[in-house]
């Protein structure tokens, strides 16, 4: 949009900002009611899948949505993805069985993808290099605008109305969206010679789903020398193996290996698959915390999210400011880095009476790290490649994000059900399993810790035979236990930042240019060391050393 005036790029980026609220807004509304759809469905060990589903759908077609969107544009792809999301929601909402729900959030996945990657990649279409930082300063706003309504939404929706409600809001979203999208974010000219990578696609599909499955079942519903999940791990590997073949083969590589020359590519993309770990990790698994530890409501956990995402407003913008002003990004992603690794943590010491304020103070340093590393190590990407590769580049980005978040969640999901399962036994009430044998099977379900009502039926029922005291002392016990598996999952995601932090460390850094340049690359990556601009020092533009070739 090099031409276009500057009302056609508001009108336009405004269409891009709506279809950011309804991606992020599903985000968080999901995240929040959780505890309690598992809850109701009846599927604890199936926790991490209902939004695994979601995540694994959206991750795999993001490479195929950039593939299509450097041919046809970003229009058509947002249209239909805004489509495929809306009817997919409806469908999530009126699941019966946890089977539904998982099929229908996969479906939902499959359009999220769409508005995952064509957002960030859309902006790279309306702003030059120099203005994108700013810019993304205002989709950090309104990801975060959206977020902290999210939770607040999604808790008080689950609360009264019901669960189902919170994929149900997202209609009239979608509606306005795809609205604004249609009239406002102009036609793309067509870039013929591009094709799609279907074998490709499809091996990195074989390799990634049984790899994710196999995490989920072990130490949960199988042991890990089980020979069905051993047998997982080998297929994932044969996949990933003959992806990588494939890749080097294929005239329309879904990653180009070319690209993984160029070093800003290579290390934006394992930075932001490192942090993607600790992102969806929080998003995740703090809300069981408050509702399954420390005893708080689903509207609770989504007041304690909102300042996670006033943090990322905050880091958001201030970064995306800093970087349009000066022209550097390396010093600004380093910085959220390191906050993210500050807030892991202090969460690694939350337990069941761990006072509100001190998790409030938790969730906007953490929130604070993950805004400039979000938006920065896109416009980083974007910033080292050609403009005919922005959409597979961008979306490049977001998928190695996407994926270390999938990964991140399932494993962590088998690390929690493991734990509560090992240590259940030692804290059923001495001789309950022979007397009330179906009581103990009621005892043994963690959904009894996120579900308030099922929660109060089982008291009343069990309460008078076992007596209230000890009935008491096993659920503060069940709380105690779920506590350390979720600080044994806030530990590894510290120590998984904290090797993202030295990636980072490897970052070139690169001098934005001022308009875009369709032929030729937006910037040329830097070969600088792994020194962060000065130990993270002054501004100013980018000395000739810090923007050389790479």
């Amino acid at each position: 949009m090099a031409d276009a005036s500057r009302r056609e790029k508001l009108l336009a980026f405004g269409g891009v900002l709506t279809v950011l609220f309804l991606s992020s807004l599903n985000m968080t509304v999901v995240g929040t009611a959780l505890p309690r759809i598992i809850a109701e469905l009846n599927g604890f060990d199936l926790y991490a899948w209902a939004f695994t589903s979601f995540s694994l759908a959206s991750t795999v077609t993001l490479p195929i949505y950039g593939r299509i969107s450097d041919v046809i544009g970003r229009r058509p792809v947002l249209l239909g993805g805004i489509v495929a999301f809306t009817a997919a929601s409806l469908l999530a909402g009126l699941s019966q069985t946890m089977l539904q729900l998982v099929i229908f959030r996969a479906l939902q996945g499959i359009g999220g993808g769409a508005l995952i990657s064509m957002t960030w990649a859309a902006i790279g279409d309306i702003f030059a290099p120099r203005e994108r930082g700013r810019y993304q300063g205002y989709t950090g706003a309104v990801f975060g605008l959206s977020s902290v309504i999210g939770p607040m939404v999604g808790g008080l929706v689950t609360d009264t109305l019901g669960w189902r409600w919170v994929f149900f809001v997202n209609v009239p979203v979608a509606l306005l969206a795809f609205e604004v999208v249609r009239r406002y974010l102009p036609r793309s000219q067509r870039r013929p010679g591009t094709g799609i990578d279907v074998p490709g696609t499809a091996l990195l599909i074989v390799g990634t789903v049984p790899l994710l499955v196999a995490l989920t079942w072990a130490s949960t519903v199988r042991p890990w020398n089980d020979p069905l999940v051993l047998g997982l791990f080998a297929l994932s590997a044969v996949g990933l193996a003959a992806f990588v073949w494939t890749q080097y083969r294929s005239s329309h590589p879904t990653f180009d290996p070319a690209l993984f020359r160029d070093r800003t590519y290579r290390v934006a993309n394992a930075a932001a698959f490192l942090t993607g770990i600790g992102l969806f990790g929080a998003i995740i698994y703090l809300p069981l915390y408050i509702q399954g530890v420390q005893g708080g409501s689903a509207a609770s956990s989504g007041f304690v999210l909102a300042p996670l995402m006033g943090g990322v407003v905050l880091g958001s913008t201030l970064s995306g400011w800093l970087s349009s002003r000066n022209g550097r990004y390396r010093r600004w992603i380093a910085l959220g880095v390191a906050l993210m690794a500050v807030g892991f943590a202090v969460t690694m010491g939350f337990g069941p009476d761990t006072p509100l304020w001190w998790v409030v103070t938790a969730m906007i340093v953490l929130g604070a790290g993950i805004g400039p590393t979000n938006s920065l190590l896109t416009l980083a990407v974007q910033n080292a490649l050609p403009f005919a590769q922005l959409g597979a580049a961008t979306s490049a980005n977001q998928f190695f994000r996407q994926i270390g978040g999938t990964l991140g969640v399932t494993a962590f999901g088998a690390m929690v059900a493991g734990h509560v399962r090992r240590g259940l036994p030692e804290l059923l009430p001495p001789g309950l399993s022979d007397t009330a044998p179906e009581a103990v099977a009621t005892l043994s379900d963690p959904n009894l810790l996120t579900d308030p009502v099922r929660l109060a039926a089982v008291r009343n029922a069990l309460a008078p035979a076992i007596g209230p005291d000890r009935f008491d002392a096993f659920l503060a016990g069940l709380r105690g236990l779920l506590g350390g598996a979720l600080s044994e999952v806030f530990l590894v995601a510290l120590i998984v930042t904290g090797v993202a932090l030295a990636v980072v460390a490897r970052l070139p850094q690169g001098e934005f240019a001022e308009e875009v340049d369709p032929e030729a690359p937006t910037a040329t990556a830097a070969t600088a060391g792994p020194t962060l601009d000065g130990a993270m020092g002054g501004g100013g533009p980018p000395s000739p050393a810090a923007s050389g070739g790479s």
